[in-house]
């Protein structure tokens, strides 16, 4: 029994110590988008996601916008960094009050405009927000016209224009069925023509011999 008892224990603390030297071969990732081959899981701002949907034309519609910041700076809205601070710069000498040529309200009113544009280009997030809200813009003016053109009734008129064919098309190459109207109207015409013939007739033939 003794014996047979330390068979069972020995056994166990085998047994133990192979689950203790069990080693743990999976792989822990200290940031969850790591490892993760279909991209990035973290997600997106909802800007972000509009400029996303937007793709290409995104540029384009700002591009397209009547008046802001990338256009009183001269520059597109694809600019970088450094091309809207050298815009910024070259505007500050003309505008600056010390070094304009322009009148003093006019260039102090210019000069406020151009601090407004730089502060809103130079930051990120408020960069972001403004370029989104002015494709947005962009868009609303456009969907706007297109509605405005469809409403026009020539361009109603043009888009719902059917050519109508020809009589004879119509029916088929088929004469058409007078009314009651028109045919007593020609058997009229007919009379009288042929009455006409008949004096014309009378009077170079019959006429000379009285």
């Amino acid at each position: 029994m003794h014996v047979r008892a330390s068979d069972s224990s020995a056994g166990s603390s085998s047994a133990g110590e192979k689950r203790e030297r069990r080693v743990d071969t999976r792989i822990h990732w200290s940031n969850p988008d790591e490892g993760w081959i279909g991209g990035k899981t973290t997600p997106t701002t909802q800007s972000e996601k509009k400029e996303e949907i937007l793709g290409e034309r995104f540029a384009e519609l700002i591009d397209k916008s009547a008046a802001s910041h990338y256009q009183f700076l001269g520059v597109s809205a694809k600019a970088d960094m450094e091309e809207i601070k050298a815009a910024y710069r070259r505007l500050s000498k003309e505008y600056h009050p010390d070094t304009t040529s322009l009148p003093l309200k006019a260039a102090a009113e210019k000069f406020i405009e151009l601090r407004e544009a730089y502060n809103v280009l130079s930051n990120e997030d408020s960069r972001r927000f403004y370029d989104w809200t002015l494709a947005q813009e962009a868009e609303s003016r456009r969907a706007e016209r297109m509605r405005m053109k469809l409403e026009d009734p020539y361009e109603q008129d043009v888009w719902n224009h059917e050519s109508v064919p020809d009589m004879v098309d119509r029916l088929g190459g088929k004469n058409m069925k007078l009314s009651d109207q028109a045919m007593t109207a020609i058997t009229i015409d007919a009379v009288i023509i042929l009455f006409s013939i008949c004096c014309l007739i009378y009077v170079v033939f019959f006429k000379e011999q009285y």
